[in-house]
């Protein structure tokens, strides 16, 4: 794990990402987050698994201090990836096209 400032971290964001580490970021000398990348993880199971219950749990509190269900969220989802679909079609349809 590596360790940055929040200035540093803002500073070299992207080789950050690059580096493909977990990134322990401190404010005034105090932990302020951590930046976990998402593919080829070098971080042990446990770290992972915080991170991720973690966010879960911010998720949850967000979706209930504004009232949305969870089935408002998977049928938000579902309604997504179904335009991105259409949306994906329509322009190979019209690359196909110009390529004609």
């Amino acid at each position: 794990m590596e360790f940055a400032s929040v200035r540093e971290f803002k500073t070299h964001a992207s080789e950050f990402i690059r580096r493909k580490e977990a990134v322990m970021v401190f404010r005034n000398g105090k932990p302020a987050g951590i930046f976990i990348p998402w593919e080829d993880i070098n971080v042990d199971d446990e770290v992972r698994r915080a991170a991720l219950k973690a966010l879960v749990a911010k998720v949850a509190k967000e979706r209930q201090e504004k009232g949305i269900t969870e089935e408002e969220v998977l049928e938000d989802f579902a309604t997504f990836r179904k335009d991105r679909r259409g949306r994906e079609h329509r322009a190979f349809d019209a690359d196909r096209r110009e390529s004609e």
